[in-house]
């Protein structure tokens, strides 16, 4: 098992002489970075209901709805994901995405039946690839340059002298973690993400984050109170670019915006240490924004051309119709 909100196999090919991983959900499917459906309806929604103020957020849940009636009814959620890791942030090196278009024939040719997604391609760094393939999706924060836009920022020297008087052991674990260790971090993370946020966001399961530990497809930074973990960030990199896919923190103490900021800190610490950019997803604008990241539109691209024409129009529709309201969508997110 990989997500409790999910089910999803995933499936290794060998395309162009490399290996390709490729997630296929199936049902249940209540996550929203597994079903394209749930990202447009549901969690569309709930964003939307923080975000936005009445009377313009009635007409954007109604349309949202619409969205996602249309969206099932047309079956678009009979896709694959590639290359995903079930994260918030799909990363790819400037390489990898290039032989990932090229090589999207073999790939439609070995699913006939179904979508072709790749996802977390953004107006900064995959510009070229921008097209009327590509649904706009959300509106993500990225720092480029570390030393000159965050650590010069009052926020960010702030947030440094905050971690330094915290009086918390800083740990970092790569590749492997004790179990207690992990599953603290995944009941700080499901506390916050789906017990304050949304039942939507991925339900992880223990073993399948052990397991993309081991591949080294995630690292864990901690924050730890005489061994006990009060705050945790996750990385994953790819090429220049790391991000940060989970957070925890113990809510329950006095100064949880304070543990927040630290967790945060020690990721803008580690890109600077390792000379990396650092992509921090979409949310929280006010706080990224005066810390240095700028917003750019993230997008989904959707290769569809190997699909009968009635689902074809699906994902045409929508893609239209959404990329008509970006320019709203990262105005009121940014």
């Amino acid at each position: 098992m990989s997500l409790h909100n999910a089910k999803v196999s995933f499936e290794d090919l060998d395309i162009g002489g490399r290996t390709i991983r490729i997630a296929i959900p199936g049902r249940p499917n209540v996550c929203w970075v597994t079903s394209l459906a749930t990202a447009i309806g549901p969690m569309a929604r709930e964003e939307i209901d923080r975000e936005m103020d009445v009377p313009e957020s009635l007409a954007a849940k109604v349309l949202s709805r619409i969205f996602e009636t249309f969206g099932r009814w047309l079956r678009i959620d009979e896709a694959v994901f590639v290359e995903h890791r079930l994260l918030s942030t799909s990363l790819y090196t400037h390489d990898m995405l290039a032989h990932l278009v090229a090589c999207r024939e073999s790939l439609m040719r070995h699913y006939p039946g179904k979508a072709i997604v790749l996802r977390s391609l953004n107006a900064h760094d995959h510009a070229a690839y921008i097209d009327r393939r590509c649904w706009p999706f959300r509106v993500v924060w990225i720092i480029d340059d570390i030393d000159a836009d965050w650590a010069t920022r009052r926020d960010a020297r702030r947030d440094v002298a905050r971690l330094e008087t915290s009086n918390l052991d800083s740990c970092a674990y790569d590749g492997a973690i004790p179990p207690d260790k992990l599953a603290r971090c995944l009941e700080l993370y499901r506390n916050l993400y789906l017990g304050t946020y949304s039942g939507l966001n991925p339900d992880y399961d223990y073993g399948y984050l052990r397991r993309l530990m081991e591949a080294g497809d995630l690292e864990i930074l901690t924050l730890e109170d005489k061994g006990r973990v009060e705050a945790f960030c996750a990385l994953h990199s790819r090429g220049d670019t790391l991000s940060v896919p989970m957070v925890g923190y113990n809510q329950s103490r006095p100064q949880s915006d304070g543990l927040y900021r630290s967790a945060m800190t020690r990721a803008a610490q580690a890109a600077q240490t390792r000379g990396m950019r650092l992509n921090l997803s979409a949310g929280a604008p006010h706080f990224k924004r005066h810390r240095g990241a700028k917003p750019y539109m993230e997008y989904v691209m959707i290769i569809e051309g190997h699909l009968p024409a009635w689902r074809r129009f699906g994902y045409s529709v929508i893609g239209r119709v959404l990329r008509l309201m970006a320019p709203e969508l990262l105005r009121s997110a940014s």
